[in-house]
C-alpha cells in the first residue's frame, strides 16, 4: 500500500513540474509575441523611416551598390512594410505616400494587380483624411490597373466601392464613379453582376434630385435586366422610371416613358404596366387619396 502511495505522489509531483514547466514556457512565449508585434509607437516609427529610407534608395541607380538601375522588385516589399507601421501608428500621410510607391513599384515589376490593391488602398486611406477628390482620384486609378491586369469586373467593383464609400461626402463623385463601375460591368459581358450597383446608382441619384438621370439609368437598368431575362425587374424598373416624372410633376414626359414601354412586350402584359396606368387616371383626377391608394394597392 506504501508503495502505490508513493508512486502516485512521485506521478504527481511530476505532473505538476510538467504543467509548471509548461505554464512558464506559455509565458515566455506570449513575452516574446508581444515584445516583437507590439513596440513602442516611436520604435515603429523609427522602424518605418529607415524602411522608407531603404526603400527609395532602390528607386535610384547606386555604383557603390554595383547597380545599375533602380531595383523596383526590393522597393516594393519595404514600401509596403514601412506603410503598414506608418498607419499602425496614425501617420497616414505618410503611410498613403508610402503605399503610393509600393504601388509604382509594384507596377514597374509587371504586378498591376498588386499596385491596383495598394491604390485601392490609398483611396480609403485618403477617406479617413476627409480627401474626396483624391479618394476618387485613387479608386479611378486602382479600377485602371485592375482592367490592365484583365480583371475587368475586378475594376468595376473597385469603382462601385469607391462610389459607395463617397456618397455621404461628395455625391456626384460618387455619382459618377457608379457610372464608370456599370459601363465596365457591361464592357465585360458582366451586367448581370451589376444589379446592385444599379440600385445603389438609382438611389442616389433619385436623393440629388437629379430627376434626368435618375430615369436614365432606370431605363438603362430596364435593358440590361431584359439581357439577363430579370422580368420582373425590368418592369418595375420601367414603373420606376415612370413614376420618378409624375412625383415631379412632369406628365408629359412620364406620359411618353409610358408610351415607349408599352412598346416591350414584357412590360405592356405586366402587372407593372397596369398600375401605371392607373396612376396616370388617378392624376388626371388630381385627387391624391386616389393616387395615394393606387400606391398603396401596388405595394400590397
Amino acid at each position: 500500500m506504501s508503495q502505490r502511495t508513493d508512486t502516485a505522489t512521485t506521478k504527481l509531483k511530476a505532473s505538476h513540474h510538467g504543467c509548471t514547466a509548461l505554464f512558464f514556457l506559455a509565458i515566455a512565449y506570449v513575452t516574446e509575441v508581444c515584445r516583437m508585434s507590439g513596440g513602442s509607437m516611436g520604435d515603429k516609427i523609427v522602424e518605418a523611416d529607415k524602411l522608407l529610407s531603404k526603400a527609395n534608395k532602390y528607386w535610384a541607380p547606386s555604383l557603390l551598390d554595383f547597380r545599375l538601375k533602380p531595383d523596383w522588385e526590393a522597393a516594393a516589399p519595404l514600401f509596403e512594410k514601412a506603410a503598414m507601421l506608418y498607419k499602425q501608428v496614425g501617420q497616414l500621410e505618410k503611410s498613403r505616400a508610402a503605399y503610393e510607391r509600393a504601388a509604382q513599384s509594384q507596377e514597374k515589376i509587371g504586378s498591376v494587380w498588386h499596385a491596383a490593391k495598394h491604390l485601392e488602398t490609398c483611396g480609403a486611406i485618403s477617406k479617413e483624411l476627409s480627401q474626396y477628390d483624391r479618394m476618387a482620384e485613387f479608386y479611378r486609378q486602382a479600377g485602371n490597373y485592375f482592367g490592365q491586369a484583365g480583371r475587368v469586373t475586378a475594376a468595376a467593383d473597385a469603382l462601385a466601392r469607391g462610389a459607395k464609400a463617397l456618397e455621404e461626402k461628395s455625391p456626384a463623385e460618387a455619382s459618377a464613379l457608379y457610372l464608370e463601375a456599370i459601363e465596365q460591368y457591361e464592357n465585360d459581358g458582366k451586367e448581370s453582376q451589376a444589379t446592385d450597383v444599379f440600385r445603389q446608382a438609382i438611389s442616389l441619384l433619385i436623393r440629388r434630385q437629379a430627376w434626368s438621370d435618375a430615369v436614365s439609368m432606370l431605363m438603362r437598368f430596364g435593358e440590361v435586366c431584359d439581357k439577363v431575362s430579370a422580368r420582373s425587374s425590368q418592369s418595375k424598373a420601367y414603373l420606376g422610371a415612370i413614376v420618378v416624372w409624375l412625383h415631379v410633376g412632369d406628365m408629359q414626359q412620364a406620359w411618353h416613358v409610358f408610351q415607349d414601354c408599352l412598346g416591350i412586350e414584357n412590360f405592356t402584359k405586366s402587372d407593372e404596366a397596369f398600375a401605371a396606368d392607373a396612376l396616370f387616371m388617378a392624376y388626371q383626377t388630381g385627387e391624391a387619396a386616389k393616387v395615394q391608394a393606387v400606391i398603396q394597392g401596388k405595394q400590397a
